[in-house]
């Protein structure tokens, strides 16, 4: 295929994934911009490789996605709801054939190089539409599509999150930039060129401001993506420095259990309401110590305090995953039936009716709801299979010009993993072309 083609085509499948309306068409308002994008791209690229007979490329961890497209298959057949399923399953196989069209389109080291600085000059624009849309929310009031007011937020009026051409959720845009922060942030530590260097650190400045303003749960992954690329370049290189780099490595590791735990303690409790009362004892109760410096003449204060609060949605949505699985612990579900399966559980009085909107809010919970044991398996398998391979190939090409990029989709696939935990994530198209960036980096190093 001319080459042209391919420079014109990876932008545009890059920049299609960063343009989410809220509402699509066709297959459940599914269809976006990248679908008609990839609809075209796939149709030249098939008739190319038909017209040539050139060679399909195939990833690595073939086996562990087709056991996953297995029980995505046959949880149609055990399905609460055997249309949503279907239509997941169709959804399943879209991003395969999505995923099969990267690998195909990135056929060489120069293409993977360029697709990576694609990506990382897309994410600049999204980024910067992005930040004007922060200043003028919260320098201006300003309410737009790019950064709406959020007002549901405890505590605090006027919260803003910013959205930027993800108009669905900032979810997608946090998620995306999870790919971003690393992937830059390794290019700069190996690039030798000044200017270069200060233009990409200068770009994941960005990023995270715009990140921090997403307001996502999905934090912890992201930290934990930087923590790989920052050490995994071996950032304090001089023999002399050498004794700081175990403290830095025991900081950062405190301070991502200190962010994990405060992000799970804010997101699992919602505080409705909070009330004190403060009265003045001149006659301490018989069981009450005296304390350190108490007169009775003028008493000591005692201050009550009451909180109205309520399990949040996070907590209460795995809870009812849990029980989706205990009820149906080997076939699921059904892929996709989460949701129905809520409406059952509501008519049957076990869930208030809220909560049927949600989705799991988690992929472990949510697969292991919808697709079992079994299916949660080849999915774990999956992702096993994804990250052991890189690992691997880490740990053995430490001189190879690949080996920055490699760093790099490591880091956002185990940053993806850990994010997992808090999102349903199968579904994000630019996760399957992450797991594209893998397939592509793993064969280059192999040929």
């Amino acid at each position: 295929m001319h080459s042209l083609f391919k420079y014109i085509a990876i932008p545009l499948i890059i920049g299609s994934v960063t343009i989410m309306f809220r509402s699509g068409i066709l297959i459940n308002n599914k269809f976006q911009i990248s679908e008609m994008v990839f609809l075209l791209i796939f149709t030249l690229v098939f008739f190319q490789h038909l017209s040539r007979w050139k060679r399909i490329y195939l990833p690595v961890f073939i086996k562990p996605i087709t056991l996953y497209v297995i029980a995505a298959f046959l949880s149609i057949f055990v399905s609460v709801s055997m249309k949503t399923t279907v239509v997941e399953f169709v959804g399943v196989l879209y991003l395969i054939l999505f995923f099969l069209l990267w690998i195909n389109l990135v056929e060489t080291k120069e293409l993977l190089i360029y697709a990576a600085w694609c990506w990382i000059g897309v994410s600049i624009i999204v980024s910067v539409i992005g930040l004007v849309s922060i200043v003028l929310a919260y320098g201006f009031n300003i309410n737009t599509i790019f950064c709406p007011q959020f007002d549901k937020l405890p505590y605090v009026n006027d919260i803003y999150r910013v959205r930027s051409t993800f108009f669905q959720n900032e979810k997608f845009f946090s998620s995306f930039l999870l790919i971003s922060i690393p992937l830059t942030l390794s290019i700069a530590f190996k690039d030798k060129r000044r200017n270069v260097k200060l233009l990409l650190f200068g770009a994941v400045v960005l990023f995270l401001i715009n990140y921090f303003f997403t307001f996502t749960k999905g934090v912890i992954g992201t930290l934990v993506a930087i923590y790989i690329v920052t050490f995994g370049h071996n950032i304090i290189s001089m023999q002399k420095y050498r004794w700081l780099l175990n403290p830095f490595k025991g900081l950062g590791i405190t301070f991502i259990l200190i962010a994990w735990l405060l992000v799970t303690l804010v997101t699992q409790i919602e505080i409705h309401d909070h009330s004190s009362n403060t009265i003045t004892l001149f006659d301490l109760p018989d069981k009450m110590e005296v304390p350190f410096g108490y007169r009775p003449d003028i008493g000591i204060e005692q201050t009550d305090i009451k909180i109205s609060y309520n399990y949040s949605y996070y907590y209460l949505l795995k809870k009812n995953a849990l029980q989706m699985a205990f009820d149906h612990p080997f076939t699921g579900v059904g892929n996709g039936a989460f949701k129905k399966q809520m409406s059952i559980y509501e008519h049957k009085g076990k869930i208030p009716e809220k909560y049927l909107l949600f989705d799991p809010h988690s992929m472990f919970f949510g697969k292991l709801a919808e697709l079992g044991i079994l299916g949660f398996l080849s999915l774990m398998y999956l992702w096993f299979a994804i990250i052991s391979s890189l690992r691997k190939k880490l740990k053995e090409s430490g001189n190879n010009d690949l080996h920055y990029l490699t760093l790099a989709f490591y880091a956002a696939t185990v940053g993806f993993l850990i994010q997992a935990t808090d999102l349903d994530i199968m579904n994000f198209r630019f996760l399957w072309l992450l797991f594209g960036f893998n397939a592509i980096v793993l064969r280059l190093q192999n040929e």
